[in-house]
C-alpha cells in the first residue's frame, strides 16, 4: 500500500473517531484531529512562520520569496492565514465562508481580505487564503504559512495555535532587542514542545537596530537558549 493509501486510511478512522465522540464545534481536541487530517491529506512539506505584530514575519517571506509578494505596510498586519504554494504566476485565490470564490493575478487583494480591520479583529467572512508564486523553491513541494500576530486578540492566537500543528517545520521570529520574552517562551512550551512540535528553528530579527557588541552578546544567548530547549533540528 502506498504512503498516501496509508495516510487516507488514517484520516478515515480519525475522522470516524471524531464523529464518534461527538466532541463541540470549538473543542481543541477536535480541532486538533481536523487540523492533523488535513495535513495528511495535504502531504506538502509545511513551513509556518509565526511572532508576534510587528516582528516582520511577512517580511521575512518576501526576503525568502525574492520579491514583495505579501503586503507589507508601515504596521504590518496579517489578520489571516496565508498558504504561500507554487504557481506558474502570481495568483491569489480567497475563498469566502459563503463559497465565493475571489482571483487576481496579483497580491494586491491580500490588502483588502488579509489584514485586520480596524479593531485588530480578523475578518470573519474569509475561510481561506492561498497565494502561489513562481519560485523555485516552491515547486520542490514545500509551502509557506504565514501566520497573524500572536498576543494581540484570543482568535488569532487560536488560529495560529491551530494551524501549528499542520506544520512540518515551524520558524519562530523573535526580536533582537527583546530575545525571547516571557509570553514567546510560554507559546513555545504551550503550542510546540507540550504538543511534540520540536521542529523549529529560531529568527531573530532587528539585529540592525544593534550595536556590533550588542549583536554579538544576542547572538551568544540565542545559542544558549537554542541549547536549553529540548527541540529537535530539521
Amino acid at each position: 500500500m502506498e504512503d498516501q493509501q496509508i495516510y487516507q486510511s488514517v484520516v478515515n478512522y480519525l475522522r470516524s473517531a471524531i464523529g464518534l465522540l461527538d466532541l463541540e464545534q470549538d473543542s481543541p481536541l477536535r480541532k486538533d484531529v481536523i487540523a492533523l487530517c488535513d495535513h495528511l491529506e495535504n502531504p506538502t512539506f509545511r513551513i509556518a512562520v509565526f511572532g508576534p505584530f510587528n516582528y516582520g514575519k511577512s517580511t521575512l517571506l518576501n526576503a525568502l520569496l525574492g520579491k514583495r509578494t505579501l503586503p507589507i505596510g508601515l504596521i504590518p498586519t496579517t489578520g489571516a492565514a496565508i498558504h504561500i504554494r507554487y504557481g506558474e504566476e502570481l495568483h491569489t485565490r480567497i475563498i469566502l465562508t459563503d463559497g465565493t470564490e475571489i482571483s487576481e493575478n496579483s497580491t494586491e487583494v491580500l490588502k483588502r481580505y488579509a489584514i485586520l480591520d480596524e479593531q485588530r479583529c480578523m475578518r470573519s467572512d474569509v475561510a481561506s487564503i492561498e497565494v502561489y508564486c513562481p519560485h523555485p523553491f516552491l515547486k520542490t513541494g514545500v509551502e509557506f504559512l504565514d501566520l497573524p500576530g500572536t498576543n494581540d486578540r484570543e482568535a488569532q492566537d487560536n488560529l495560529v495555535r491551530d494551524q501549528l500543528l499542520t506544520a512540518d517545520l515551524v520558524v519562530q521570529v523573535l526580536d533582537g532587542r527583546q530575545l525571547m520574552t516571557l509570553g514567546e517562551r510560554e507559546n513555545l512550551r504551550d503550542w510546540l514542545i507540550d504538543r511534540g512540535i520540536k521542529t523549529v528553528v529560531f529568527v531573530v530579527n532587528f539585529l540592525n537596530l544593534l550595536e556590533p557588541d550588542q549583536q554579538k552578546e544576542v547572538q551568544t544567548r540565542a545559542c544558549l537558549l537554542a541549547s536549553e530547549i529540548p527541540l529537535n533540528p530539521p
